[in-house]
């Protein structure tokens, strides 16, 4: 009897370490896809503030229109409607002149008080002006720029360790971050081809970094069809229009894989189609070395992209 129960105490340690094991496994796995999940919207997120960054290096909205805000003082108002109504009025105020001499002398000293109030009353005025390529002329947002730099430091460090756990190369990462602090000291220079280089440096990190991050390699191969595409649109400054070229090949080359991948939702193969139609725009637009031109198309096939993932 002895026997027996020492053989049942022997398979029960076995089946609890057993269970043990296989719970640990399973939370372990649980942790770390967690942790990729995170690690991957915080790629995500890096990756969306340096679009935005590069877009507004040439003030490219992604949006084609913006709303302008007008300051119209009450005082001013006042004024325009009672010009519109002085010639009617000058009339009945010469024939009861006389009359009302005395109200108007007591009523002075009220009129200058709410002349006061109306003109710190202000209201305003809200219209929506076109935004394009073509018609945009104003220089860049330096102070923007600084601040939205500024405001991603605060995010740098929690980044940095996340990546650390999903066992990211730590030289990648800590290359990363020494560029970051050179676009800070090229922003602050405001120098407008240096800060597209180093914006450009920096994107260089996000394929290496998502391909740790996620197993879905559309996403993958978007990250990197826009790396080539963000070189090509750093370099239209200096124009070396081969090596912007070459880069929108490179772009082509990359994108073609979605073409004929099967891990791309059927109901968004036409804007795969699109896109791909779009980057082959792209090239024709830098072989004809017009910038303007590229700005375009580069706008829109980033906003087309979206639409895929």
């Amino acid at each position: 009897m002895k026997k027996y129960k020492k053989i049942a105490y022997i398979i029960l340690i076995v089946v609890v370490a057993v269970l043990s094991i296989l719970l640990y496994e399973n939370i372990s796995k649980g942790n770390e896809q967690d942790q990729k999940e995170k690690s991957f919207s915080e790629i995500e997120f890096l990756e969306e503030k340096l679009i935005g960054l590069f877009n507004t290096m040439n003030n490219i909205q992604t949006r084609n229109y913006t709303i302008s805000i007008e300051k119209i003082t009450k005082q001013a108002k006042n004024q325009k409607e009672e010009s519109s109504s002085s010639s009617s009025n000058s009339s009945e105020n010469d024939n009861s002149s006389n009359g009302n001499s005395d109200k108007n002398s007591s009523s002075s000293d009220s009129t200058a008080t709410s002349g006061s109030d109306n003109a710190i009353q202000d209201s305003q005025k809200f219209d929506l002006r076109q935004e394009g390529v073509l018609t945009n002329t104003d220089e860049i947002n330096w102070d923007n720029v600084k601040n939205d730099i500024e405001i991603l430091y605060a995010s740098i460090p929690t980044i940095t360790l996340d990546l650390y756990q999903l066992n990211i190369n730590q030289e990648d990462i800590l290359n990363f971050n020494k560029e970051f602090d050179n676009l800070a000291v090229v922003a602050k220079e405001e120098n407008k081809e240096a800060t597209l280089s180093e914006l450009a440096k920096l994107y260089e990190y996000m394929p290496k970094f998502m391909n740790i991050a996620t197993e879905d390699e559309v996403t993958k191969t978007l990250i990197q069809t826009k790396l080539y595409i963000l070189q090509a649109y750093s370099k239209l400054g200096a124009k070396p229009w081969e090596e912007i070229t070459q880069n929108t090949r490179q772009g082509i080359e990359e994108y073609s894989k979605l073409l004929t991948s099967t891990n791309v939702d059927s109901k968004k193969q036409y804007s795969v189609n699109k896109v791909y139609v779009m980057i082959n725009e792209l090239q024709n637009a830098a072989q004809i070395q017009d910038e303007a031109v590229f700005l375009i198309k580069y706008k829109n096939t980033l906003e087309e992209m979206k639409d895929i993932v």
